[in-house]
C-alpha cells in the first residue's frame, strides 16, 4: 500500500507543477497577443519587457518542437493548444501506464 500512497502524493505534485505551467502558457499567449496587437508596447516599459522574455524562455523551447512538426499555417499558431492538450490529456495518461508498470512488477 506504501506505494499507492507514494504514487499519489507524487501524482499530485507533479499536476500542481504541470496546472502551474498551464498558466504560464496561458499568460505567454495572452501576453504574444497584447504585445501583437500593439496593446503593450514592450520596448518603453522595462518591467513588462523583462516579463514577456522571461514568459518567452520558459514557453518557447517546448513550443519548438511541436512547431516543428505542425505544418505552416501562415499567422495561426496552434502549438499552444497541442502543448496543452498534452499537459491535460497525454501527461496525466503516461504517469498512470508508468505507475501500471511498476506496481505490476512488484508482483503487488
Amino acid at each position: 500500500m506504501n506505494i499507492i500512497l507514494l504514487y499519489a502524493q507524487l501524482m499530485k505534485i507533479i499536476m500542481a507543477l504541470l496546472q502551474v505551467y498551464v498558466w504560464i502558457i496561458l499568460a505567454y499567449c495572452v501576453a504574444s497577443m497584447a504585445v501583437g496587437f500593439g496593446i503593450l508596447d514592450i520596448r518603453n516599459n522595462r518591467f513588462l519587457m523583462s516579463a514577456f522574455t522571461t514568459l518567452v524562455r520558459l514557453v518557447e523551447p517546448v513550443l519548438r518542437p511541436i512547431r516543428a512538426i505542425l505544418p505552416d499555417m501562415g499567422a495561426l499558431d496552434l502549438s499552444p493548444l497541442i502543448l496543452l492538450l498534452l499537459i491535460e490529456y497525454g501527461i496525466p495518461y503516461l504517469l498512470r501506464m508508468i505507475f501500471r508498470l511498476i506496481y505490476s512488477s512488484q508482483g503487488l
